[in-house]
C-alpha cells in the first residue's frame, strides 16, 4: 500500500545488515533504527521535541499501559497516542501480550492473571478492574492509538515457563497471530482514523532453532506486512541474542522489514541484530540505565565490550569529575555539562539529572545507528564493527 513500503537502499557484503527507508503514514525511517520506549505516550525525562533534536526517528509504545491509562475514550478523543504525546513521526505499537504473560502476572491484586485459547483475564494494576485481552480487542487497542506500526497479539515463551507450558505458549502465539492478521486483514490494514498500519508477525521459538525457523516459516506464509522477533532472549544477553537471530537469519526475506521487540546488550547487542538483518529494535533499558546513572561512552573514550560501553556515574571517583559524560559525545549534555555535575544532580533526585544522562544515552545509541548507516552505505560496516566490538 503506498502509506506503507520498504526499499533497501543499501547492503552489507559479508552479513544480512542493510540500509532501508521504512515508509509509514506519517514520515520515513531511515534504517537500521533504534525506536525509544514511550511506555505510557513518554519517553521518560524528554520531552518530544528533544527526542528529534538527538536523533530520534520512530518511538514504541505499550497498548498495555495506554489501555488501562489514559484509556481509549481519551486517546481516541486525542486522536491517537501520536497527537496525544505531540509526537509528528512515525510510531509502533506492542500488542500487550508480553505485559499480560509476564510484567504483571502477580502483584497487589493478587494472581492478576490466567491465560486461555481464548485471550487473557486479568485485573488492572491501576485499579483492580477485570479485564479480557484477546486478538480482537489488541488489534481494536492499536487501532485506536494510531501506531504506523503494530504487532499481533502473542503469548511469548519465557524462562519462567515448564517445557509444557513453553509448546502451549508456542502454539497458542500461532493461534493469535492468525487470529490477529485475519482481523486486520478484514479492515484492509485501515485503522480508525483512516490511516494504514503495518501488522507484523512476531517471531518466537525461544533457542530453539527448529521453533523459530518454523514459525517464521508460518509468518511469511501468512503474508504479515512486517516479521518482528519476541521473547526473553531476545532481551537478555548480546551472546544469546546473536545465537537467537543468526539462527534463522538466512531464513528472512529480504523484501520485509525486521523489528527486535525489547532488543538487549547496548552497542554489542545492537551489532549483532544488525548483522542478522534486523531493522529497527526498541530497548526501554537505554534511558533506564540512564536514570540509574548507567551514561554510555564512545571506543575513543574508553568504551569496549568488558565494562559494556558505559560508567556508572554514581560511583564516588566522579564526583570531581569536570569533564564530559563521553568527551567524543556532542550531545547537549556533554557539551553543557560535566559527569561531577550530573551526578550531583542523579544522587540529589534532582529531575534535571534524569533528564540530562537520558538524553546523552539515547543520544548516544541514535549516533550509534547514524554511523551503522553510514557505514553500510560505504561498505565499511566490518570495519566500524571491529572498531567498536574488538576495541579494549
Amino acid at each position: 500500500m503506498e502509506e506503507f513500503s520498504f526499499e533497501i537502499v543499501a547492503k552489507d557484503k559479508r552479513s544480512k545488515a542493510r540500509c532501508a527507508k521504512l515508509k509509514t503514514a506519517h514520515g520515513v525511517i531511515d534504517t537500521p533504527a533504534f525506536a525509544p520506549v514511550a511506555t505510557r505516550a513518554s519517553v521518560r525525562s524528554i520531552d518530544p521535541f528533544e527526542l528529534r533534536s538527538v536523533g530520534s526517528q520512530v518511538v514504541l509504545s505499550n497498548a498495555y499501559h495506554l489501555f488501562l491509562r489514559p484509556g481509549l475514550k481519551v486517546m481516541e478523543k486525542f486522536g491517537g497516542v501520536s497527537k496525544f504525546m505531540s509526537w509528528d513521526g512515525p510510531t509502533i505499537t506492542d500488542s500487550g501480550g508480553y505485559q499480560v504473560s509476564f510484567v504483571w502476572g502477580k502483584g497487589s491484586y493478587g494472581n492478576m492473571a490466567k491465560i486461555t485459547d481464548y485471550g487473557v483475564y486479568f485485573r488492572s494494576y491501576v485499579d483492580g478492574s477485570k479485564h479480557f485481552l484477546t486478538p480482537e480487542l489488541s488489534l481494536h487497542i492499536q487501532s485506536v492509538l494510531g501506531a504506523d506500526i503494530i504487532m499481533a497479539f502473542d503469548q511469548p515463551m519465557g524462562y519462567s515457563y515448564t517445557d509444557i507450558e513453553n509448546n502451549i505458549a508456542y502454539k497458542r502465539s500461532m493461534k493469535w497471530e492468525e487470529e490477529s492478521y485475519s482481523i486486520w486483514e478484514k479492515r484492509k490494514g485501515i485503522n480508525i482514523y483512516g490511516n494504514y498500519q503495518a501488522l507484523y508477525g512476531i517471531v518466537h521459538g525461544e533457542k530453539d532453532k527448529k521453533k523459530r525457523k518454523d514459525f517464521l516459516d508460518f509468518v511469511v506464509s501468512m503474508g504479515f506486512p512486517g516479521i518482528a522477533f519476541g521473547g526473553e532472549t531476545i532481551g537478555s544477553d548480546p551472546k544469546v541474542t546473536a545465537f537467537v537471530l543468526d539462527a534463522i537469519s538466512e531464513y528472512l526475506p529480504e523484501g520485509k522489514p525486521v523489528h527486535a521487540l525489547g532488543l538487549g546488550g547496548g552497542p554489542e547487542g545492537i551489532f549483532a541484530a544488525v548483522e542478522a538483518g534486523v531493522d529497527t529494535f526498541d530497548n526501554s533499558s537505554i534511558t533506564r540505565m540512564a536514570r540509574t546513572g548507567y551514561l554510555f561512552i564512545y571506543p575513543q573514550d574508553g568504551g569496549n565490550r568488558q565494562n559494556k560501553f558505559r560508567i556508572n556515574v554514581l560511583r564516588s571517583v566522579y564526583a570531581e569529575d569536570k569533564g564530559a559524560i563521553s568527551e567524543s559525545c556532542t550531545c547537549p549534555a556533554c557539551l553543557n555539562f560535566s559527569r561531577g555535575y550530573i551526578r550531583h544532580l542523579l544522587v540529589s533526585n534532582e529531575m534535571l539529572g534524569s533528564r540530562l544522562a537520558s538524553i546523552h544515552n539515547v543520544y548516544f545509541i541514535n549516533d550509534l545507528m547514524k554511523k551503522i548507516r553510514s557505514s553500510i552505505v560505504s561498505g565499511s560496516f566490518e570495519a566500524l564493527k571491529k572498531e567498536w566490538i574488538e576495541s579494549r
